[in-house]
């Protein structure tokens, strides 16, 4: 499955295609529900990954997100992720969802320009709870968006 993303205005020149690279049962996957992990592709190299999971429960929506990507180091700022987010709405909407949630923690910048940037409406930051994973890493808290598949600014909860 390859899927092309549109460049946005903020966006860099360079059109993101994705590579899926995993399809993940939810007895398989690392995140215990079906989900699937892309490489983003940009002129034929990998530059980073993204994932869709298919959780509905609190974890999803309030601390891991539906969607998580990583641009390696070397590509940030190009407007890849961005790109790799609106190519997976389609899939997204294929699983039932109006809306998918993402999360970061408030120190990561670049990751909230790049949300804010494709139309992400900031819905709150969360407590992460102590039997959560990245607790002992010391994160304390996650910032929600919430971004519409259709597109469209979802506001609320």
């Amino acid at each position: 499955m390859s899927h092309t993303a549109e460049a946005t205005p903020q966006a860099c020149a360079t059109e993101v295609t994705l590579l899926l690279h995993a399809a993940y049962t939810a007895a398989s996957s690392p995140w215990g529900v079906r989900a699937w992990r892309w490489h983003i592709m940009a002129d034929g190299e990998p530059v980073g990954t993204i994932s869709l999971r298919d959780g509905h429960s609190h974890v999803y929506t309030h601390l891991l997100g539906h969607i998580g990507f990583a641009v390696d180091a070397a590509f940030r700022g190009r407007g890849f992720a961005g790109q790799a987010v609106r190519a997976l709405l389609p899939e997204a909407a294929h699983l039932g969802l109006s809306a998918v949630w993402i999360t970061t923690t408030p120190d990561n910048a670049g990751c909230r320009r790049a949300l804010e940037r494709i139309g992400c409406t900031f819905v709150e930051e969360v407590p992460i709870p102590p039997w959560y994973a990245t607790y002992a890493k010391g994160e304390r808290t996650k910032l929600r968006y919430r971004l519409a598949v259709d597109g469209e600014r979802v506001h609320g909860t």
